[in-house]
C-alpha cells in the first residue's frame, strides 16, 4: 500500500468514491482534502475502487487514519488497513467515525477497538434559511447586529458579488492585508501562517477545487469575503470566512450573504469544527446549530 500526496488530476477518482457516500463531514469534501495536507500531512491511497486517507501531523503521538472510503465490507477493510499499518510499525488510530461507523464496527468486530469522543472535530450543521435571514428568536441579536452594521457603513456603499475568477487578484491582496493585521494582533504564528498558505492555495486553485463564494466591497475596497464548496451530502461547506475587524459585525453580515447565495441549492451550512477552541465553540453555538456531527476515535486494542 504507496501512500502519496493529493493531486489536482485525482479529482474525478476521489469525487467518484465520496459522491455515493452522500456525507456531510468537512473533511470529506474534495476542496478540503486537498487544500489541508500541509496542516495534517495528508497523504492518499487509491487501490480497488477503495480511498484510504492518513493524516501524520493531526495527533503528536500517532498516525491518524480514516477508516476506508467506498468499499462494501467496513469491518473486514478497516481490519485490513490494520494489519497492514501494523507490519509498518508505530502508533496508529481511526479519527473521523461517524456514529453509524462506530456502531457497525462494535457489531462487526466486539472489543476490536477502544473508541473516544472527538468532540472538537465535530462539524457544526445549520438550516441555510435560518442564516439566511437568521430567523427566530435565537437568532435575534444577530439580525439587530447586520441591521446596525448597515446603520454604520451604508452611507459608504455596501456590495457584495459572486467570485469569479477576475476577481482573486483583489482577494489576494485583501488576503495579504488581513494575514498581516493578524499578525500584528498577535494571533499565533504558526497556525495564522498555515492557513494563509491554505488560503492562497485555494485561490491559486479555485476552478479547480469547485469553490464558490461571495465578496463584500465598502466604497470600491474588498474589505471581506466567504467561500466553501458543496458537500457530497449537499450541504455548504464554508471553508473561509475573513473580514476587516475594523467595521463591527462584519462577520455576521458575510455569513448571512453566504447563507443568501446558496439558498434553494444547500438546505444546510456545515461551519466545521471548533478544534476544542472555547471562544470558538461558543461563537459558533451562538448561531444555533440544527446538529452536530458526532466523531469518534478508534484505537486497535
Amino acid at each position: 500500500m504507496e501512500f502519496r500526496s493529493l493531486q489536482v488530476a485525482d479529482k474525478d477518482a476521489v469525487d467518484n468514491v465520496l459522491a455515493p457516500l452522500r456525507r456531510n463531514d468537512s473533511t470529506l469534501g474534495w476542496a478540503n482534502l486537498y487544500s489541508l495536507q500541509e496542516k495534517y500531512g495528508l497523504e492518499i491511497c487509491l487501490e480497488g475502487g477503495i480511498l484510504y486517507v492518513r493524516q501524520t501531523r493531526r495527533l503528536p503521538h500517532a498516525t491518524a487514519y480514516f477508516l476506508p472510503l467506498g468499499g462494501a465490507d467496513l469491518v473486514r477493510e478497516a481490519a485490513g488497513l490494520v494489519d497492514e499499518v501494523c507490519r509498518a510499525g508505530g502508533p496508529f488510530c481511526f479519527v473521523g467515525i461517524t456514529p453509524q461507523e462506530k456502531q457497525r464496527l462494535e457489531v462487526g468486530a466486539p472489543g476490536a477497538y477502544a473508541f473516544t469522543s472527538d468532540r472538537a472535530f465535530a462539524d457544526y450543521l445549520y438550516r441555510t434559511e435560518d442564516l439566511a435571514a437568521y430567523a427566530g428568536p435565537g437568532l435575534a441579536k444577530k439580525r439587530r447586529e447586520v441591521n446596525k452594521f448597515h446603520q454604520l457603513y451604508g452611507a459608504s456603499g455596501i456590495v457584495f458579488e459572486p467570485i469569479g475568477l477576475a476577481h482573486l487578484d483583489e482577494l489576494r491582496a485583501f488576503q495579504q492585508r488581513w494575514f498581516e493585521s493578524s499578525r500584528r494582533r498577535g494571533t499565533d504564528e504558526h497556525p495564522l501562517e498555515l492557513e494563509h498558505r491554505k488560503i492562497l492555495l485555494d485561490l491559486d486553485h479555485f476552478r479547480e477545487l469547485d469553490l464558490e463564494g461571495i465578496l463584500m466591497r465598502i466604497g470600491s475596497q474588498v474589505e471581506g469575503y466567504a467561500y466553501g464548496s458543496l458537500l457530497p451530502g449537499g450541504a455548504f461547506d464554508v471553508m473561509v470566512l475573513k473580514g476587516n475587524l475594523d467595521y463591527r459585525y462584519i462577520w455576521r453580515v458575510l455569513l448571512r450573504e453566504q447563507a443568501g447565495a446558496v439558498l434553494g441549492r444547500a438546505p444546510y451550512l456545515n461551519l466545521e469544527e471548533d478544534l476544542g477552541l472555547p471562544g470558538m465553540r461558543e461563537n459558533k453555538m451562538s448561531y444555533q446549530p440544527c446538529a452536530l456531527l458526532e466523531k469518534f476515535i478508534a484505537t486497535p486494542r
